[in-house]
Order: structure tokens, then C-alpha cells, then sequence
């Protein structure tokens, strides 16, 4: 099974794990059999200090905690290979009124639009209606670390 978390176009995590026979929510990935970034080179640098502190297997090492972009998109593979990550919105479009995709949002988010506001002047979601605007912020909770109250 391959997994890819990304930042559209700059940099990528790609991660290719053992079938496990468990296909069900939640469960973890099989073992990493292969792993490949691309990026930046402060994701790159990152990737590679984390690979000789930790050892190859990205499932073992510990979820960062930054929010930059590179933290952000190791932060959703570990989660994922660990069968903890659980995005808090569901729907491709997030924003009915101005027909915003979630993954626009999501991408706006880890280049590092932390605020509703910021991810409204980037995409456009929340300027007619805002109804969307506590799924926005879910969204921005969930990719900074935080836990809702």
C-alpha cells in the first residue's frame, strides 16, 4: 500500500508499507518496506536529521510538533502510518456557497494560513454565508496539534 501527504507542488513524503490483511479505519499500516521525499531544502534537511536521529521506519519516530509546512506534513504521515490520523471534516467541498474545495483549505493551512481569516483571503471559504468558518478552524486546530475544549 503507498501512502503520499504533500504540499501540492513543493513537497512530498511518499511511503510504500507491507499489506497487512486489516483494511479497517484507524488500523495501522503494514511495516515501511519504502520511503521517498522531495521538497524543500528545510524539508529535506528536516527529513534527513529525522531519519539519522530516528532510524528509517517513519512509523517509529515521534510526531512533531511545529507548524511549519514540513512538521505539518510528517506530523499527518506518521499519524497515518500509526492509524491515528482522523481528519476532522469529511466532505470534498467545505464551502457550499463559494464551492471551496477542503483540500484547497488544507493545502492553504500547512503553507501556513494558522487563522480563519488568513485561509479566507487565500481561498475565499467563509466570505458569503460563513457557516463553514468552525469547520475552517476545525481544520486549522487539527493540522497545528491542537485539541479541542
Amino acid at each position: 500500500m503507498k501512502i503520499r501527504v504533500g504540499l501540492e507542488g513543493r513537497d512530498e513524503i511518499a511511503v510504500e508499507c507491507a499489506e497487512t490483511g486489516v483494511s479497517a479505519p484507524g488500523a495501522p499500516m503494514g511495516a515501511v518496506k519504502f520511503v521517498s521525499f522531495v521538497g524543500c531544502w528545510d524539508f529535506m534537511n528536516m527529513m534527513q536529521k529525522m531519519k539519522k536521529s530516528f532510524g528509517a521506519d517513519i512509523a517509529k519516530w515521534p510526531v512533531p510538533q511545529g507548524q511549519d509546512h514540513g512538521s505539518l506534513l510528517l506530523r499527518e504521515m506518521v499519524l497515518k502510518l500509526r492509524g491515528e490520523w482522523q481528519f476532522p471534516y469529511e466532505h470534498a467541498e467545505i464551502c457550499h456557497c463559494r464551492s471551496v474545495a477542503t483540500q484547497l483549505v488544507d493545502q492553504a493551512v500547512i503553507a501556513g494560513a494558522h487563522t480563519p481569516e488568513v485561509v479566507t483571503r487565500q481561498t475565499s471559504a467563509s466570505t458569503a454565508c460563513g457557516t463553514c468558518k468552525p469547520d475552517v478552524q476545525k481544520i486549522i486546530d487539527y493540522r497545528l496539534g491542537k485539541t479541542a475544549s
